[in-house]
């Protein structure tokens, strides 16, 4: 069985080898009601560094600790960079979006509106989808062993096409004259941007800025794939080319 993992919202200095770390009251709760975790199993801690703090946990009546006796840094990451454009789709398909994203490697998720996007959010519903999408990161990351957290923004999709730094930067849109995908990853690659358009695909238009900006149009496969299964198919192919996932079976 996997170690429980807790993500924290504190700095480095709050974890200090040796001491006791009182867990914050949602944390505390995960722990001891809904994974019923026993006095002296050891948990672990990550706040989003890198780094990880673990030890036995302890409860008490009004409060749970975590007494620390290691500290480490975790190889989870992808040898390459992933910053994923995803359009705005509608809320279920875009919260699996963000979870799949964390598992499979992506380091920035930056979601735009796009010409076809049918969800639109400005202003606090903005906001409060973005928060959301940060704690299913967060949970994400507390499953799958990462001890950095995406970082999830919105921009417009000019803006993010313009700013977004990779080395390799590919538009997925379905429809466009085949462009052969890389054939392998290039020695020394440190970095791959994916832009995800929303159900329909990016338009003509969107995807002639993208060109004109350095972006490749492409076809990911023979398949038109689903705007919530590009990214993550993305990341896996990108991921296998670069060693991050293993070319045959172990």
């Amino acid at each position: 069985m996997a170690i429980p993992r807790f993500f924290i919202d504190a700095p480095d200095d709050a974890f200090q080898v040796g001491a006791d770390f009182e867990l914050p009251p949602k944390a505390a709760h995960h722990a001891g009601r809904a994974l019923r975790l026993a006095a002296g199993e050891r948990v672990e801690l990550f706040n989003g560094s890198g780094l990880s703090w673990s030890g036995p946990i302890g409860f008490s009546a009004d409060r749970t600790w975590v007494t620390v006796d290691t500290v480490a840094e975790r190889t989870a990451e992808p040898p390459l960079k992933l910053t994923l454009i995803q359009a705005m789709v509608a809320p279920e398909k875009a919260d699996w979006i963000v979870e799949k994203a964390v598992e499979t490697g992506y380091s920035e998720i930056i979601f735009v509106p796009a010409e076809r996007s049918v969800t639109r959010l400005s202003g606090d519903r903005l906001e409060k989808r973005l928060a959301r999408f940060r704690d299913i990161a967060r949970s994400a990351a507390e499953q799958c062993g990462r001890n950095v957290v995406p970082a999830i923004q919105a921009e417009s999709l000019a803006k993010a096409l313009e700013t977004t730094e990779a080395e390799l930067r590919l538009m997925l849109a379905p429809g466009v004259e085949a462009t052969k995908a890389p054939a392998s990853v290039k020695p020394g690659l440190t970095s791959v941007a994916f832009a995800v358009g929303p159900e329909g695909g990016f338009t003509a238009a969107e995807i002639a800025a993208a060109a004109e900006k350095g972006w490749r149009p492409m076809l990911l496969g023979p398949r038109v794939l689903r705007t919530e299964t590009a990214a993550l198919a993305a990341a896996c192919w990108v991921g296998t080319l670069a060693g991050d996932f293993p070319r045959t079976g172990a």
